[in-house]
C-alpha cells in the first residue's frame, strides 16, 4: 500500500508548545500537613502567640498572626481554624477576609474562597491584592468576562503589570487573541523583564508563523538562559517555519537543559523522520517512550518507520501499544488495519 507521508504528517503534527504555555490553571499546590496522633512539632513562634492568646482570648490580630505562621508552615487546618476565629472576633476587618480567600484556595475550596475574597472587596472596595486574587480564582474556573472586569477596575486604579497579563491570559483562553496580544504587549513595556508575558506573546505569535516570534523567544532567553520552554518555543517555531537545523540545535538545547524533555525528542524524532533518517528518528523515539511510555504517538511513528522498513511485526506491536492507551486512536487503527494478512 503507497503511505502519502505528508499527509499523515498533517494529522499526527502535535502542537508541543503547549509545554511552555503559563496557564491560569497552572498554579501552585500547596499540601496540606495533616496532624499525626495530635503531636505534631509546631514553630516557636506559634507557640508563643499560642500563650499570649490564653491571656487575650479575644484578640483578634492573635489568632490572625497565627494563622500566618500555620499557613506559612502549611498546617493548614490550623491556619483555617484561627482565621476563622479572627473574623469572627473582628468582622469588619477586610485583611482576615482576604487571608481566609488565601487559606480556602491553598485548600482547593474555590467556592468557599471567592466568597471571602468577595467580603474583603466589600469592605474595602479598592483592595487591589483581594481583587487580583480573585481574578486569578475567575480565570481557572473559566470565568473570564467576571476576570477581566475585576481586573480593569486594577489597572484603571494602578496600571499593574501581573493585572494586565492576567486580562490577556483571560482573552487568550477566550479565544481572543488580539486582545490578548494587546495585553500581554502592554505588561511586556511597562516590565521589559517580564519572562511570562514575553513567553506568551512569543506562542501567540508563533501559532500565526510571525517572524516577531522569534524576537520575543530571544528576549525571553535573554531574561532567563536556562529556561528549556524558551528554547523549546523558538525551536517549534523554526520548525513550524521549515528552518529544522536551527529548529533541531535549538531542540538540543532543550535536551541539555530538561534531559527529561520526552517532547523534544519526539519532535526531534519527527524532523529526522521527515528527512528520510529513519535511524535517527527511531532513537528519538525510544528515548521519548522511555521517559514517556503513555505517549501515544511516539508508538505511531515508531510503528510507523518499522512499517516502511516493512518491519511488521514490530509495526504491529507499536500500532497496538498505540491503541492501548487510546482505541479511539484513528491513525493507529487505520496502521493495524494495513498489517491484516502481512
Amino acid at each position: 500500500m503507497y503511505l502519502n507521508i505528508n499527509r499523515i504528517g498533517k494529522l499526527i503534527f502535535i502542537s508541543y508548545i503547549l509545554c511552555a504555555i503559563v496557564s491560569c490553571d497552572s498554579q501552585n499546590t500547596v499540601v496540606n500537613r495533616k496532624d499525626k496522633d495530635s503531636v505534631i512539632a509546631l514553630p516557636a513562634s506559634a507557640e508563643e502567640i499560642s500563650r499570649q492568646i490564653e491571656k487575650e482570648p479575644d484578640n483578634a490580630e492573635l489568632y490572625y498572626r497565627r494563622a500566618q505562621i500555620y499557613f506559612n508552615e502549611k498546617y493548614l487546618d490550623r491556619a483555617l481554624d484561627d482565621i476563622s476565629q479572627a473574623s469572627a472576633l473582628s468582622k469588619d476587618n477586610p485583611l482576615y477576609y482576604f487571608t481566609k480567600g488565601r487559606i480556602l484556595y491553598a485548600m482547593n475550596r474555590t467556592a468557599e474562597a471567592a466568597k471571602m475574597y468577595e467580603s474583603a472587596i466589600v469592605l474595602k472596595p479598592d483592595y487591589e491584592e483581594a481583587q487580583m486574587k480573585l481574578a486569578e480564582l475567575y480565570c481557572i474556573v473559566k470565568e473570564h468576562r467576571k476576570s477581566i472586569d475585576l481586573l480593569n477596575l486594577v489597572i484603571a486604579r494602578s496600571k499593574r503589570t501581573d493585572a494586565y497579563f492576567f486580562r490577556g491570559m483571560n482573552q487568550k483562553e477566550a479565544g481572543d487573541t488580539a486582545k490578548a496580544i494587546a495585553s500581554f504587549q502592554l505588561a511586556y513595556e511597562l516590565d521589559p523583564s517580564n519572562y511570562d508575558a514575553v513567553m506568551q506573546l512569543g506562542i501567540l505569535s508563533a501559532a500565526k508563523k510571525d517572524q516577531v516570534a522569534i524576537e520575543y523567544f530571544n528576549a525571553a532567553i535573554k531574561i532567563n538562559p536556562k529556561s528549556s520552554e524558551a528554547y523549546f518555543g523558538r525551536a517549534y517555531f523554526y520548525q513550524l517555519t521549515g528552518n529544522f537545523q536551527k529548529s533541531l540545535s535549538d531542540y538540543r538545547k532543550v535536551i541539555d537543559l530538561d534531559p527529561s524533555n520526552d517532547k523534544a525528542y519526539y519532535n526531534v524524532g519527527y524532523i529526522n523522520f521527515e528527512a528520510g533518517r529513519y535511524k535517527v528518528a527511531l532513537r528519538s523515539w525510544d528515548i521519548c517512550i522511555q521517559l514517556n511510555n503513555q505517549y501515544m504517538e511516539a508508538y505511531y511513528m515508531r510503528g510507523l518507520v518499522h512499517e516502511y522498513q516493512k518491519a511488521y511485526e514490530d509495526a504491529r506491536l507499536n500500532y497496538e501499544y498505540a491503541l492501548q492507551l487510546n482505541p479511539e486512536y484513528t491513525l493507529a487503527k487505520d496502521g493495524l488495519r494495513r498489517m491484516q494478512g502481512r
